[in-house]
Formats: C-alpha cells, structure tokens, sequence
C-alpha cells in the first residue's frame, strides 16, 4: 500500500462518515498548511452540538470539557451574563471544534504508528477504536432535550399553579 493510499484510508477509517470525508479533508488541509497553533474553520454541527458534537465524534475528553465549563457557568454566572457566555462559547466550539477533531486524529495516529508496524492493522484500529461517530449521541441528545423541555415545562405548571 502506497503512503498516500494508506494515508486517505487512515483519515476516512477515522472520519468514519462518508458523507463527511470531503468536508474534513478540506478542513484537515486547512490546519495542516497552516504555522502551528490553533485554526478557525467554521463548524455549524459544533456550534449547535457543543458537547453532544464532540461526544458524536467520539471526543470524550472535549466533551467532558464542554459539559463541565457549561454546567460550572449554570451554576457560577448570573441568567442575564449566562446567556450572553453560553452564544460565545458556543461560537467558539462551532469556530475550533473542527481543530479539535484534527488534533485527536493527529495524536490518534502517532500512538497507533508508535504500537503497530503494520499499515492495514493501523487502519482496523483506528476505524474500531478511534474512528466513526457514537451512534448513541444523536438519539441521546433528543431525549435529553425532549426531558429538559418536560421538566422546564412542569416547574412552570407547578409555579403557575402556586402563584
């Protein structure tokens, strides 16, 4: 297997997403040509997803991140600045997630490349292990929304009811 062909299968064993491979390939180029340091590449799934985005992409780290700064802000931050934070953050991740998902590929590989000579066992892993997307996260994030509208819902009934 040629570098490059073995280089296309690692990044699409990685992506896991067909549909996806031509928007990550572009948004990969862009942060491989560019000096090191952090990318802006615009991500609408990560604007809107935050956590649910990354934990789709099988980025628990960045989604643990996420989820802990969004919850300490609920708690710390006052409702009118709260909102105000939570839009910038979520600018922020729809700006750099995308780096971020370039930077787990990048380590990803280097760890298999370090472990497994053989290039055909490197793409298996990285599919199996690192690669594709959780198919849990969509369904979960539409039951977690679904449960926060319900319960929104019925502290309203229950604050109508008493006031």
């Amino acid at each position: 297997m040629k570098y490059a062909e073995y280089e296309e299968a690692l990044f699409e064993a990685y992506i896991g997403t067909p549909e996806k491979f031509d928007w990550y390939r572009k948004a990969f180029d862009v942060f491989a040509q560019k000096e090191r340091g952090m990318r802006w590449y615009w991500n609408s799934w990560a604007f809107l997803g935050g956590f649910w985005y990354f934990l789709y992409r099988k980025q628990m780290k960045m989604a643990m991140i996420v989820l802990f700064v969004f919850l300490v802000m609920a708690v710390v931050v006052p409702l009118n600045i709260l909102l105000i934070l939570f839009l910038f953050l979520s600018f922020a991740i729809g700006g750099f997630g995308s780096y971020f998902i370039y930077t787990n590929y990048l380590e990803r590989k280097s760890e298999i490349a370090m472990i497994v000579p053989e290039r055909e066992k490197r793409i298996r892993i990285m599919a199996r292990e690192f690669g594709g997307v959780n198919r849990w996260a969509v369904p979960m994030a539409l039951f977690s929304l679904v449960s926060l509208l319900l319960i929104v819902a019925g502290l309203m009934r229950v604050a109508a009811a008493a006031g």
